[in-house]
């Protein structure tokens, strides 16, 4: 392995589970359910995904535009405040890859801007060379552009790539681009389809850590 490829919501940082829970309170303020299963098979899809997601489920969508901004702007506070958990072992699996010089790169469907805000307040921005971000691309997660597009940077063999996510459609947006991936365990329980997919499924980067073809010394 050279390059290693990090998705960041929910895979570097518990922010999914936060998410969530903002639209959950907004949702029920307007009279409407919002079923986690439902959540979760959005979770990974760039902002306007989500956005035409939602209103395609709940079919409101002047209501839909009022909550969505109230919504980006939680999410922004969030962001700014820096309230997500990191996932356990991030700092020391990053630390441990620049020790043998494997370049990092973040491969997010947030926007540029919000990503390096969040990057920024957590202390993790100097672990990684480059990234490629939700607004920088036409389609988002699952299709695998966003992917090629980190491949044509980092300038390595695909072989020599590994991916860490949580979503199925990070998953599948990976392997699509035809890389191998690690499954990080977060806020969406994967199918077994999805882990016919993956090279391994951790809890954490301390497990991470333990893959032997993953170990570096």
């Amino acid at each position: 392995m050279n390059v290693a490829l990090f998705d960041l919501d929910g895979t570097l940082i518990d922010s999914e589970r936060y998410y969530f829970s903002i639209w959950q309170e907004l949702m029920a303020r307007e009279g409407y359910s919002l079923k986690q299963d439902f959540y979760q098979s959005v979770v990974g899809s760039p902002t306007s995904i989500l956005k035409e997601r939602f209103q395609e489920h709940f079919d409101e969508i002047s209501m839909f535009d009022h909550l969505f901004e109230e919504f980006i702007t939680r999410r922004k506070q969030a962001q700014t405040q820096a309230v997500f958990p990191i996932t356990k072992g991030c700092f020391e699996y990053l630390a441990y890859l620049s020790k043998y010089d494997i370049v990092c790169g973040i491969v997010t469907s947030s926007y540029q801007k919000e990503a390096e805000r969040i990057l920024d307040n957590l202390k993790l921005t100097p672990f990684f060379s480059f990234g490629v971000y939700g607004d920088q691309v036409t389609k988002g997660k699952p299709d695998p552009e966003i992917y090629h597009k980190a491949i044509e940077i980092a300038q390595q063999p695909v072989d020599q790539i590994v991916v860490y996510e949580d979503s199925p459609n990070g998953i599948r947006s990976a392997v699509a681009a035809g890389l191998s991936c690690v499954h990080i365990k977060n806020f969406v329980d994967p199918t077994p389809a999805i882990l016919q997919l993956v090279e391994s499924s951790c809890s954490d980067f301390f497990e991470v850590m333990s893959i032997p073809n993953i170990r570096l010394d």
